[in-house]
């Protein structure tokens, strides 16, 4: 990736279904080997994880437990998503890129939300009891996607994932090999075509539980890597909507790396507090 999100493809001598890929990907300014790295991310970490399971159950199963992390990366992710959005808000109204503007404004609400429930809203990171009116909470935490009163809100919030997943699979497709015309609406919000295997990842692990008990826990907890795969998926897609939509001379990654730090930091400094909190998932009453 270069200053300006701009990488010269000359010379890349690249033919075929990869040559495309890296092609694509250069024109938001991404090298070969990010572009690389993170196509073959699901299927590398789904192998790790497997071989974990194999070998060493225990640390297949704490990969994939709250506040370990897989789980402290999907919040990074969340957080990162909601933030660059609102960083890209305004110079979209400048723009006057109206639906752009409010698609955005809904992912930082959206994403800012996801964050908060990945966490239970910080409760196991400073050690918070659960208040009164979370007794329909069946993990006894704060939050609203663990209810259990009738109306399941969690199976509400997988279900949007998965049509998330499928949205932008199908933008990748359309807006990468269609050629929508440059600059418009489905051509900013289309991701490279290289995160196909990120969102695709969702999609895989529901069509995999079709064929799996619902009690068996092994396929319970791999469902936290399907939701990393398509919210590092999401990193990306909010990344080059940033760089599209800012004027060309300005369009420098660099500028995404100070909030990029800082999430990283808070991050890990969360997950460092969980650790002494004494709340658990289960036992924050």
């Amino acid at each position: 990736m270069t200053a300006q999100g701009e990488v010269d493809v000359r010379g890349r001598g690249s033919s075929g279904p990869a040559g495309l890929i890296e092609d694509d990907a250069a024109g938001d300014g991404f090298s070969r080997a990010v572009v690389w790295g993170l196509f073959w991310l699901p299927l590398v970490s789904l192998a790790a994880l497997l071989a974990a399971a194999v070998i060493f159950r225990p640390a297949y199963d704490k990969m994939l437990e709250e506040d370990f992390p897989v789980e402290w990366g999907q919040f990074a992710c969340c957080v990162f998503v909601s933030v660059v959005a609102g960083m890209t808000v305004p110079q979209a109204v400048r723009n006057r890129q109206w639906a752009l503007a409010g698609l955005l404004l809904t992912a930082v609400l959206g994403w800012f939300f996801l964050a908060g429930e990945e966490i239970s809203w910080g409760q196991r990171v400073f050690g918070i009891a659960t208040p009164d009116g979370f007794e329909g909470n069946h993990q006894a935490e704060t939050n609203l996607h663990n209810f259990d009163t009738g109306f399941d809100p969690e199976r509400l919030f997988e279900n949007l994932q998965l049509l998330i997943s499928l949205a932008m699979l199908g933008l990748a497709l359309y807006g990468r090999l269609g050629r929508p015309r440059p600059g418009s609406f489905l051509r900013i919000v289309s991701p490279p075509l290289f995160t196909v295997p990120l969102f695709l990842s969702l999609p895989g692990y529901r069509v995999f539980r079709l064929f799996v008990p619902g009690e068996v826990n092994f396929a319970v907890r791999l469902q936290e890597w399907a939701e990393f795969c398509e919210y590092a998926g999401l990193t990306v897609a909010v990344v080059c909507v940033y760089l599209a939509v800012r004027p060309a001379p300005r369009r420098d990654w660099r500028r995404l790396l100070p909030p990029a730090g800082i999430i990283l930091a808070t991050t890990l400094v969360f997950a460092v507090l969980s650790r002494f909190s004494g709340i658990t998932a289960g036992n924050a009453l």
